[in-house]
């Protein structure tokens, strides 16, 4: 476990909610614990409930996709609703870009280290995550018949099948 990664990711859920105080507001521990979660040089790691609660607030997996990445796991959404194309995309393109962007820096040496390495990672674990909830959105569009409470089975049958356009 890099321990490291998760206090990174907690400070970041952490602002993401809007500082220490917000967050001590809605989880079980107070503002000193979350401190040391978020600490290096404290040997305190988030507990998996009050990281649940912070990601929650936070509207999105900060903690626990970092968690899963470390288990060599992604999380996707469950239910990726319609969305708006135009915000789809443009997120997609801002975090490839700002992937792509990371992965120059991290070349400039001409070698990708560790810490690069995991960045990088993390980074296309977003491109993921976004790519999915795009992919979702522009399935809504194209196929408008399919119903959002497609029981689970149909929508793992979908799951690596393409369809022609047009085609139910």
């Amino acid at each position: 476990m890099n321990v490291r990664q998760i206090k990174t990711a907690t400070q970041a859920a952490i602002q993401a909610v809007g500082g220490i105080d917000a967050a001590a507001s809605f989880v079980r521990v107070g503002r000193s614990q979350l401190s040391d979660y978020q600490n290096r040089h404290s040997p305190s790691v988030v507990p998996v409930d009050v990281a649940v609660e912070l990601d929650k607030c936070a509207q999105q997996p900060v903690i626990l996709s970092v968690m899963a990445s470390q288990l060599g796991f992604m999380l996707l959404p469950i239910d990726l609703g319609d969305g708006c194309a135009a915000t789809s995309m443009a997120e997609v393109a801002s975090t490839v870009g700002d992937t792509m962007n990371a992965t120059m820096r991290a070349l400039s040496d001409g070698k990708i280290d560790q810490h690069e390495a995991m960045d990088l990672a993390h980074r296309l674990n977003d491109v993921i995550r976004v790519t999915s909830i795009a992919l979702q959105d522009m399935q809504s569009l194209a196929y408008p018949e399919r119903s959002k409470a497609a029981a689970p089975d149909d929508a793992l049958a979908d799951v690596g099948r393409s369809r022609p356009r047009g085609a139910r």
